[in-house]
């Protein structure tokens, strides 16, 4: 495991199918890949005048928040790079944040920000940063050592003109930090044939305070992962997998994540005596999902939350060479698959959720 101090932050002050298909559908996203680096272009697209990069994300004003930011990175072709960053809160107080705004340079593949749980192997103080790299035996790619991390934010957009996820909670909704609280911002950024890096990896979160008399509810989120996956070429395949809240609550964002295999990612309320109820979340879109905002989904108590990833595997890719060539639970991009839901729900209560 590699530190780094971290230079550059902006806390801010306390405030209150076939193998045919399968052939296509590969073609189809190196077409892409390749339209990203003509209309992005930059380091990736060598020879060619480059595009000016996404600005900086302005920081809140002092008083009103706090910035988080990731440091550039270059991504050589045909690697992935995951990093850790460590912040805590630059608050002597409890802040509630009603606002969140996201943004990345083209070629991220996830921008999670989480709560420091337990710590095992993946540690850090405020300011570290755990360079994982293309290593995915680092800490920083394995899984398993934010288990009881709570999501506070995540952003999979950014593609071009899709770089910046603005979310604003509910009226009278919003998600308390403690003073000094450490998190954890986690930036994976890709330059290989699924996805393309074709400037430097960044990336900024912006957190906006709303006064604490005006707080209602407080902001409780899900993180939920089924590791329990294996699609072979030429296959397709779908995945459900039921996760319960503890108590009656509403959800109101979701986000859904699986690589280049993935072809639909639903979501459906789910009680205990009718089972899957009414659909609430559909996305298509596997490196540009859709963030679904603005919801009022009802949660009975008892009830949770049906997720469905589908699978399609392209008979002529091959993903672990050792398990003919399957795809299966992993965090790269190329050679393996994820099917994790990020949901947003009110009140939070007895804290976050959890489901593995």
């Amino acid at each position: 495991m590699i530190q780094e101090s971290l230079s550059v932050r902006y806390p801010m002050p306390a405030h209150p199918a076939s193998s045919s298909i399968g052939s296509a559908r590969c073609l189809s996203r190196r077409i892409i890949a390749l339209f990203a680096c003509l209309v992005s272009v930059g380091t990736g697209c060598p020879g060619m005048m480059p595009t000016p990069p996404i600005e900086p994300l302005a920081p809140p004003a002092a008083g009103q928040g706090f910035q988080l930011k990731t440091l550039p990175i270059t991504v050589s072709a045909g690697q992935e790079n995951q990093d850790c960053y460590f912040f805590r809160v630059p608050s002597s107080e409890d802040v509630f944040v009603h606002r969140m705004v996201l943004r990345q340079r083209t070629g991220s593949h996830h921008l999670n920000v989480f709560r420091v749980g337990t710590l095992k192997n993946l540690r850090g103080e405020d300011g570290e940063v755990v360079k994982g790299g293309n290593d995915q035996k680092n800490p920083c790619w394995v899984s398993s050592n934010w288990s009881d991390w709570p999501l506070v934010i995540n952003s999979q957009s950014s593609d071009p003109g899709h770089e910046t996820v603005d979310y604003a909670l509910p009226t009278g909704v919003a998600q308390k930090f403690l003073p000094g609280e450490l998190l954890m911002v986690q930036s994976h950024y890709v330059n290989a044939t699924t996805q393309v890096t074709p400037d430097s990896g960044e990336a900024w979160i912006n957190f906006e305070y709303m006064p604490k008399a005006d707080v209602k509810s407080e902001l409780g989120t899900f993180f939920a992962t089924n590791q329990n996956l294996r699609i072979c070429p030429g296959e397709t395949k779908y995945f459900e997998k039921v996760c319960r809240f503890g108590h009656a609550a509403t959800v109101v964002a979701a986000n859904g994540h699986f690589h280049s295999r993935g072809t639909r990612f639903s979501m459906f309320a789910w009680d205990e005596t009718n089972g899957k109820g009414s659909q609430f979340y559909d996305n298509t879109s596997w490196s540009d999902p859709v963030m679904a905002r603005e919801l009022a989904v009802p949660i009975p108590d008892k009830g949770g939350v049906l997720y469905r990833c589908e699978f399609t595997a392209p008979a002529d890719l091959c993903g672990n060479p050792q398990d003919g060539c399957c795809f299966t639970f992993g965090p790269t991009v190329e050679t393996s698959e994820h099917c994790n839901a990020f949901i947003y729900y009110y009140p939070r209560l007895a804290g976050d959720n959890f489901c593995f």
